[in-house]
């Protein structure tokens, strides 16, 4: 909770339970989140049927006809028993000088590897075809044999890492890298989907296709239109290639892929849901930031119109758009003052407050989550969050939400107490938030209980200075009244050491409490004799209990 990363003009800013940030990045928030909606977008994906699109025969004159392989009946796992039974012949066909029998054989192989369940993906690999299928994507002159065995590949590297090895192990990233190339527009999304694949198998995968010559510049290139205009099945999955190149845990080299912020800043102004999709969740990931000086969210909000954008998508009739829209706006703001400012100049408070009321609870937390790092900020940005009536919401989901979206509105609300003026605090506590702020403090969460206490103890600071010469703090009243002073008390208790100590501070300074005069105070320590004495002064000098 407590300073802000830029603290120019934050000097009055009260010192916070530790010294950690009071923006939160996302690796401080479960999870949770990110597995669950991350969900929505696969790592890796099998391609199954080809359906062609009918605007792809205006792009490329060397279209290849593949109706040979898409009118093809669905084969079934008694097929695929019947055909691993003989693979000894589709094997034999592979190896064949026969252009027929090599593609028939290639198409076979395909085919048991796009069914939806449980595709032979080991069995293929152990009769030993891969090296020859690799063989194949230099066969430009069969351009149907060459597109076959790059789908073949792209579904043996949609399975587990060791399949994904093979297909690294036998030069596949080098191979699709210069398919992306290709004269023909099915070859190379082809090459797009099998580096997808490799791309999203794991960090190290991604990596070494991102070091690979020409893998994001030829990528690049595909989806600004360079070539040729690329039909919507080539967007969609380029545009989730390059995603997988920004995604993963450690995080991909910035250089690698500072070039494709302005394309993935374009693809987030198209209207189809897949590209907005899998654009915004790579934008997250770019902002996910840990940098100096946040150089990557600065690269993104320097992209002419993005944050407008990011906060139309807000509002966008799908969820799977919202979300990683919704994470990337949450994402900018964990920045400095100035960049958190750049996206509060676009107006998104009224939209947050929009998602603030939302049904599904994950878009609530990470609502409250953006927000707390909103508070976070200078006293001018938590006056934004005060003016577009967000604080009334984030109180109720103080006092009715379930736990986890209850803490990230409680950091919110906490925020405001660590870094408000005596205004802005005074009108959090007019909107109900002492009671609020008591509920939480009888959680099991010891993090959010020294959060809680420290924040009321700024708003017991503040009633006390409101009070003049008075010697009636309203706001200590109305922390008596919902319970409060019985809840620090009871906190008196608590084997957290550092809950015990703030709470009988906020006791002592506020509420006239000694610590002679309750259960669980701390004891005296005799100055004579050195040793721990309860509650027994001169006054009653006979009882003595040491250790």
């Amino acid at each position: 909770m407590y300073r802000d990363q830029n603290k120019q003009g934050r000097s009055c800013v009260k010192k916070g339970i530790d010294n950690e940030d009071s923006r939160r990045k996302r690796a401080d928030v479960t999870i949770s989140l990110r597995k669950k909606n991350r969900e929505q977008q696969m790592q890796k994906r099998r391609m199954g049927t080809v359906t062609q699109d009918k605007s792809s025969n205006d792009e490329n004159s060397n279209s290849i006809n593949l109706k040979c392989s898409n009118q093809l009946p669905k084969l079934t796992k008694s097929d695929i028993r019947e055909r691993l039974k003989n693979v000894d012949l589709l094997v034999k066909g592979v190896n064949s000088n026969d252009p027929n029998e090599r593609l028939k054989a290639t198409v076979d192989f395909r085919r048991m590897l796009s069914v939806e369940d449980h595709p032979p993906i080991q069995e293929v690999i152990d009769c030993g075809v891969v090296p020859k299928l690799m063989e194949f994507l230099t066969f430009t002159s069969e351009q149907k044999l060459q597109f076959e065995a790059a789908w073949t590949i792209t579904n043996i590297a949609s399975g587990s890492t060791s399949h994904t090895k093979c297909i690294v192990d036998n030069g596949g990233i080098n191979y699709f890298v210069h398919l992306l190339g290709s004269p023909s527009s099915e070859v190379r999304e082809q090459a797009v989907w099998a580096l997808g694949n490799i791309a999203g198998d794991s960090p190290s995968y991604r990596d070494l296709v991102l070091k690979t010559q020409g893998s994001v510049q030829r990528l690049i290139t595909i989806l600004s239109h360079k070539q040729v205009k690329p039909k919507i099945t080539m967007i969609r999955n380029a545009t989730w290639c390059m995603s997988n190149f920004c995604r993963g845990k450690p995080k991909p080299d910035f250089e690698h892929i500072r070039a494709c912020i302005p394309i993935l800043a374009d693809l987030a102004k198209q209207n189809d849901s897949e590209v907005l999709t899998d654009a915004c969740w790579a934008l997250s990931y770019i902002t996910d930031d840990q940098t100096l000086n946040n150089q990557k969210i600065n690269a993104v909000i320097n992209q002419p119109g993005i944050c407008a954008r990011l906060i139309h998508l807000l509002q966008h009739g799908a969820n799977n758009v919202q979300v990683p829209a919704l994470r990337t706006i949450g994402n900018i703001v964990t920045g400095d003052d100035k960049q958190t400012q750049k996206m509060l100049d676009q107006n998104p408070l009224p939209a947050l407050l929009g998602t603030l009321s939302c049904q599904r609870k994950n878009m609530r937390k990470e609502t409250c989550w953006t927000v707390s790092n909103i508070t976070a900020g200078t006293s001018r940005q938590i006056q934004l969050v005060i003016d577009a009536n967000l604080i009334s919401p984030l109180v109720n989901i103080l006092k009715e939400d379930q736990f986890d979206v209850q803490k990230e509105a409680a950091w919110a609300i906490c925020n405001i107490c660590s870094g408000g003026t005596d205004a802005q605090i005074s009108f959090i506590v007019s909107q109900a938030a002492i009671p609020a702020l008591i509920v939480m403090m009888k959680l099991h969460d010891p993090k959010m209980i020294l959060v809680c206490v420290e924040a009321l103890g700024n708003i017991l600071d503040v009633g006390l200075k409101l009070s003049g010469s008075s010697e009636t703090n309203k706001f200590a009243e109305i922390v008596e009244e919902f319970d409060g002073l019985d809840t620090l008390e009871e906190l008196q208790r608590h084997e957290n050491e550092e809950i015990y100590e703030k709470s009988v501070k906020l006791l002592q300074k506020h509420f006239d409490s000694e610590e002679d005069d309750g259960m669980g105070m701390g004891p005296e320590v005799n100055e004579n004799t050195g040793q721990y004495s309860f509650g027994f002064g001169e006054a009653n000098p006979t009882p003595q209990f040491a250790f």
